[in-house]
C-alpha cells in the first residue's frame, strides 16, 4: 500500500528527505538500520513495546536514506542493490523475530509470523531472479509491515494487547500477501 503511495507522489519523498541526503556511502546508512534494528528486536523481546516501536521507525528512515543517497549521488550498484536487499531480510528477522519471542506472544503465532513475513520477500526475490524486475506488489509489503509494527509497538500506551493482536494482523496479512505474490508470479511467469 505505502508502495503505491509512493509512486503516485514520488516528489513527496524527495522533498521529506532532502536535509538527510549526505555524501557518504549509502551502506553505511544500510549497517546502521541493521544495527537499529536489532535494537528494536531486543526492544521488543524484552517488554520494551513504545521504544521498540521507535527503532522500528528509525530502521525505516535509515532504510529509505540509503537508497536516497545512493540515487542522490550517483552510487547506485547492483552490490548495493544486494547489500540494501539482504540487510533488508537480516532486518526483518531482527525486528519480528524479537517480537515472536516476547513472553506475551505463542511460539507457533510469533513463529508463522516470521514465516509469512520471510516468504512475501522471497516471492518478490523469486520473481526478480525469473523476470529481471522485483516484485513489490501485494497488500502487506515491507513498509507497511514495518510501520504498522511500529504502530502495535507505541499502541502499547493505551492498549496493552494490541502487540498480541497485531502479531494477528501481520500474520493474517502476510499469509494473504504471499498468496497475491505468489498469484502474480505464477500468472506473469506462465505469459512468458
Amino acid at each position: 500500500m505505502l508502495v503505491d503511495l509512493d509512486k503516485k507522489f514520488p516528489e513527496l519523498r524527495k522533498k521529506i528527505l532532502k536535509p538527510f541526503m549526505i555524501n557518504c556511502n549509502p551502506n553505511i546508512m544500510s549497517v546502521i538500520s541493521v544495527i537499529v534494528a536489532g535494537l528494536a528486536g531486543y526492544f521488543f523481546y524484552v517488554g520494551m513495546p513504545v521504544i521498540a516501536g521507535i527503532m522500528v521507525l528509525l530502521n525505516g528512515f535509515f532504510d529509505i536514506i540509503d537508497g536516497g543517497i545512493a540515487k542522490t549521488y550517483n552510487k547506485t550498484s547492483k552490490l548495493g542493490d544486494f547489500v540494501d536487499h539482504a540487510f533488508d531480510r537480516v532486518a526483518d528477522v531482527l525486528m519480528f523475530f524479537g517480537l515472536a519471542l516476547n513472553p506475551g506472544i505463542p511460539l507457533w503465532l510469533g513463529s508463522s509470523m516470521v514465516i509469512f513475513i520471510l516468504l512475501v520477500s522471497y516471492m518478490g526475490t523469486q520473481f526478480q531472479a525469473i523476470m529481471n524486475r522485483r516484485l513489490y506488489g501485494g497488500l502487506f509489503g515491507r513498509s507497511d509491515r514495518c510501520l504498522f509494527l511500529s504502530l502495535i509497538g507505541i499502541a502499547t500506551l493505551v492498549f496493552e494487547e494490541s502487540l498480541y493482536y497485531g502479531v494477528w494482523v501481520i500474520t493474517i496479512l502476510s499469509a494473504f500477501t504471499f498468496l497475491q505474490r505468489f498469484y502474480v508470479s505464477y500468472r506473469e511467469i506462465k505469459k512468458g
